[in-house]
């Protein structure tokens, strides 16, 4: 403040005390700056409070110990949190966001040849938007949509994929916390069978966001029996979501989980962190209320006995794609800026029977669709076809808790 104020001075312009009632479980709101919010929010200045069931602690979920903040923590409860959810969980608290410069990145396919590095951010920068001259290259080359990303985080955290792999280009590798080391976004730790609520607020500033949870399904409105089951959820500027869900997903097994912005300049830039489910006791882990029985509902074989078995052998495989037979392969937009309707290095899958005729010259691929059944037990058998190497995300691995693959 501009001046000393002593104790019992009377309220000024300079600061103002809330007193809140919170008599309704309205789950997670936000506040922040309405001033000059685009030069501070991404400095900080944001914050939420959650309005928790009746009657609740919170607890570091390392220590046990009681604490009053933070994005992860151990809720201890009796109450209904959600339908078919009562009693103790988990919590992250997933603030996405965007226009952060210093997580933006260059973009260069399609943009004028000859544009240089200065030019490009300089085409970006402005008073409150003030980019590192050293920025990275985008780790999906072939995004299209101006000379950089606009910048994203979760809770002002980000583990940049163009980052990692600048320290090691084996793209198979990218979600390894064994080479790489787990992301610095929030780590929720859980064992199977936890209840997990996220509480997904996008806070900040301009754009649209999806929040992906890979193999766990939540109700976006979480009382009613009939909200649909998802694991995508698109989120606009100052809308909320309170997610529960189970950890261990539909198939209740143990492994490490991904959650992600779904747009890919914003995974690139970071957006994304893991779930990692045990079970088995952990030392650095206090176990729920509710759930001391965990290791009664570990799943150890996916597939029940006498299931159904549907075999598919898939390759991946380098190819030429043409996304319209009648369109260039390139439309100028602006400012000599192409849009790109074609791509001569693309990879698909296909199945080893169709690879021939889905490598041949002029062949329209579509994306590879496999049809099972309610019950099927699915095996599927992937042949890497390629000179170089690329991930697979998986939707469910035995537990090794060295990142996703």
């Amino acid at each position: 403040m501009t001046h000393a104020h002593a104790a019992g001075h009377i309220v000024t312009t300079e600061y103002v005390r809330y007193r809140w009632w919170v008599d309704v479980d309205m789950g997670l709101v936000f506040w922040h700056d309405h001033a000059f919010g685009a030069t501070t929010w991404p400095h900080g200045g944001i914050g939420s409070t959650i309005a928790e069931p009746w009657g609740s602690t919170y607890h570091d979920p390392t220590t046990g110990k009681l604490i009053r903040s933070g994005p992860v923590a151990d809720i201890h409860s009796t109450e209904i949190v959600g339908y078919n959810t009562q009693g103790s969980f988990r919590e992250l608290v997933a603030q996405v966001s965007d226009t952060v410069p210093h997580t933006a990145q260059l973009v260069t396919a399609g943009n004028p040849p000859g544009l240089s590095r200065e030019n490009a951010i300089a085409a970006g920068q402005s008073i409150s938007f003030q980019m590192p001259m050293d920025m990275l290259e985008v780790a999906f080359p072939l995004l299209n949509g101006g000379t950089h990303t606009t910048g994203g985080a979760f809770n002002f955290r980000a583990a940049s994929l163009a980052s990692r792999l600048a320290s090691n280009k084996d793209a198979s590798m990218v979600f390894s916390s064994k080479v790489h080391g787990d992301p610095s976004t929030p780590l929720l730790r859980a064992y199977v069978g936890d209840n997990i609520v996220f509480r997904l607020l996008a806070g900040m500033q301009n754009e649209t966001h999806t929040f992906v949870v890979s193999g766990h399904g939540y109700r976006p409105e979480r009382y009613d029996r009939d909200s649909r089951v998802t694991n995508a959820l698109h989120v606009g500027i100052a809308e909320r979501y309170d997610l529960p869900t189970k950890a261990g997903g539909f198939q209740q097994m143990a492994g490490d989980y991904l959650y992600y912005n779904g747009r890919t300049s914003k995974l690139s830039e970071g957006s994304w962190g893991i779930i990692r489910v045990h079970d088995e006791v952990q030392k650095s882990l206090k176990i729920l209320p509710g759930n001391e029985d965990f290791k009664r509902k570990v799943k150890k074989t996916l597939c029940p006995k006498g299931a159904p078995v549907k075999n598919f052998s898939v390759v991946a495989i380098d190819t030429t794609l043409k996304f319209h037979p009648n369109a260039e392969d390139e439309i100028e937009v602006d400012f000599e800026r192409k849009l790109l309707l074609a791509n001569a290095s693309a990879k698909i899958f296909a199945l080893e029977g169709e690879v021939k005729q889905a490598a041949e010259d002029g062949h329209m691929p579509h994306p590879l669709t496999l049809r099972v059944n309610i019950g099927d037990c699915v095996k599927i058998k992937l042949t890497n076809r390629k000179y170089s190497r690329w991930f697979v995300w998986r939707y469910h691995h035995r537990p090794a808790w060295f990142g996703v693959s």
